[in-house]
């Protein structure tokens, strides 16, 4: 058993460590579900990941679906930041 509030600091102190802006675990778990989604990564690997034992669990609940229309999406501003237009 993990206590609750041992983990939220040590979390705590992992983000820092990161330097990355502080989210939930909760949200953190949802993202470790959506991310291999928006790889197109087979959902088994979310699956592991979040150790969860029925992969509709992984599906239904942590895992956000990410179409094709939503990826282009965030590649293009991503390509702009890459190669900013000039003028």
């Amino acid at each position: 058993m993990i206590d609750p509030v041992g983990f939220s600091r040590t979390f705590d102190r992992l983000v820092k460590r990161a330097g990355v802006r502080r989210i939930t675990v909760r949200l953190a778990r949802h993202t470790c579900g959506t991310l291999p989604a928006f790889l197109k990564v087979h959902p088994e690997a979310a699956q592991a990941t979040l150790r969860h034992s029925r992969i509709s669990m992984t599906m239904d609940v942590y895992t956000h679906m990410v179409g094709d229309g939503k990826r282009e999406a965030v590649a293009m501003p991503a390509e702009l930041l890459e190669d900013p237009p000039i003028g």
